[in-house]
């Protein structure tokens, strides 16, 4: 298969993107028409946040359908593009004229890779953004090669380098250390406090993880995200004690969600809260099948989820 400089195997992998935007009508037509051209993960406008989806998803690009330059959102665009990390992942707006002209005057248009006017059709925007990614360089990631032999070699030492190398001199027989004085021990250090547990928060509805964060941090290690497709990601780097997941969501419902670690042996013990706006019996009865660990509808109550996360964990 055709490689690039970098080694990767053109073709091989779809192109990973995460999807953010103040127009949400705009990223839900995006992401119900892109079909096989991308892997998608919608994220949050908020730094840490977008850190923390590139070190999990590694996504070539991020993607914004931007309606206008809200306080802070490009100090935060900044503080990205500042991070040598993230030099390869591509900024792209689809927004308006009087945004670019914003930009511009405000001197912060270079912090875009591309920009895409409106009105643009999602078909337009999927092929722009993946002919601008055919020709932008990205970094190596491992996970490209499925084949031993197609990993990079590694590092040849030189001739100069290893002619400098000496023999290491003859070890010398240890001489008797005189006897230590007998010293009364150190008092034992205070215990440290107890590490806060983690709670995964998994719902497509930015206001509702905000929410949850905000109540629920000061007890516990919150982390949150929008799309259930990244949750398993999630587990391999953190240990998760509890998970608060959204029931109806796009891309991957959180039944899928739930089935899928409760397949996986090394997660299915972790328990789940179901949150849910479901009120139709039906439903509701299909929900109970899955025989979640908390079943809580929305609106929510936080004193009723804080009750159930503190019997749960």
């Amino acid at each position: 298969m055709e490689k690039n400089f970098f080694g990767e195997r053109v073709g091989y992998m779809k192109y990973k993107l995460l999807v953010n935007g103040s127009n949400l009508s705009m990223v839900k037509e995006f992401l119900g028409n892109m079909k096989d051209s991308f892997d998608c993960l919608s994220t949050l406008d908020d730094l840490a946040d977008l850190e923390k989806h590139c070190q999990l998803f590694q996504p070539n690009g991020i993607l914004f359908f931007v309606d206008r330059l809200y306080s802070g959102f490009i100090d935060t665009v900044s503080d990205f593009r500042a991070n040598p990390e993230y030099k390869h992942t591509a900024i792209i707006f689809v927004t308006k004229d009087d945004v670019v002209r914003e930009l511009e005057s405000q001197g912060n248009k270079s912090l875009v890779d591309l920009i895409l006017l409106r009105p643009i059709s999602s078909d337009n925007v999927i092929l722009r953004v993946m002919s601008f990614l055919d020709k932008r360089p990205r970094r190596v990631s491992y996970d490209y090669y499925d084949d031993p032999q197609n990993f990079p070699p590694p590092p040849v030492q030189s001739a100069q380098s290893a002619q400098s190398a000496q023999p290491a001199p003859p070890v010398q027989p240890a001489q008797p250390a005189p006897a230590a004085p007998v010293q009364t021990p150190p008092p034992a250090p205070a215990s440290a406090p107890a590490a806060k547990k983690q709670i995964l928060v998994v719902d497509d509805d930015r206001n509702v993880l905000k929410m949850l964060k905000t109540a629920l941090e000061q007890k516990y290690e919150v982390t949150s995200t929008l799309n259930g497709l990244i949750v398993e990601k999630i587990l391999a780097t953190k240990k998760i004690d509890l998970i608060v997941l959204d029931y109806e969501m796009p891309i991957m419902t959180g039944a899928e969600v739930f089935r899928k670690i409760k397949a996986n042996k090394d997660y299915a013990k972790i328990p789940v809260c179901f949150l849910t706006g479901v009120t139709e019996r039906k439903k509701v009865e299909e929900i109970m099948l899955l025989r979640p660990d908390s079943y809580l509808v929305k609106p929510l109550d936080l004193e009723l989820l804080c009750t159930a996360i503190e019997n749960l964990i």
